[in-house]
């Protein structure tokens, strides 16, 4: 603790904002009775693998009935908001990724969850499934999906003859769509809908790339 006044004692990261230049922080570590100078790296920021959006719009991709997006604390407090707790209980119980790593930090570079942010748009390309509203992604055609630019890339070069979508819940429903009805559905889906794009500029740019092989 450190004293700010005379009445008033603060943990000492407080100071962390105020001193910090260069992206370190100077600080003595009394140590065997010897004092020693260091310099402490700090982050602007804390690495979270279901990041806040920090007023930024979310990314986005529709391909067929689907809506894909990076998960967010956003989009989590949006749904407490409007489902409330009881919902947030239910996909904690099932393992949902969007509440049993809410607070995680990435296992690897880049890592961050991928979710269907919406439920499925009416195309009979969906009839018979369930709604997958708010599940998380764990693999397109056993590929694990690392994040939203790695699903559109693998969704991109995908050359088999079905797209298989598995989630991250346990009891979730696995989805299996022909890949050829479902890219071209997705013209007819976006008109019908009105929707004005497909994806966000950073998506649409990779999913208009050149594939990688």
């Amino acid at each position: 603790m450190i004293a700010i006044s005379a009445d008033l004692r603060v943990f000492f990261k407080y100071k962390v904002q105020q001193i910090a230049k260069n992206g370190k922080v100077p600080l003595t570590v009394l140590r065997d009775g010897k004092e020693f100078k260091v310099e402490v790296p700090v982050s602007a920021s804390r690495p979270m693998v279901v990041p806040n959006l920090q007023g930024d719009y979310p990314s986005y991709f529709v391909c067929g009935p689907l809506v894909f997006s990076s998960a967010t604390q956003n989009f989590i407090s949006g749904l407490s908001k409007g489902y409330g707790d009881y919902v947030m209980s239910i996909l904690g119980a099932f393992g949902n990724p969007l509440v049993k790593r809410m607070g995680d930090r990435p296992t690897f570079e880049d890592e961050h969850l991928v979710v269907v942010s919406s439920p499925f748009f009416p195309h009979k390309l969906s009839q018979g499934y369930a709604n997958p509203f708010m599940q998380v992604v764990k693999t397109v055609n056993s590929i694990p999906i690392k994040n939203l630019d790695h699903l559109v890339e693998v969704l991109r070069d995908c050359r088999d003859e079905f797209i298989t979508i598995e989630f991250g819940s346990r009891s979730s429903e696995t989805l299996v769509f022909p890949r050829r009805e479902m890219l071209a559905a997705t013209d007819e889906i976006l008109s019908d809908n009105g929707v004005r794009s497909q994806g966000s500029p950073d998506t649409l740019a990779i999913w208009n790339a050149k594939p990688t092989h």
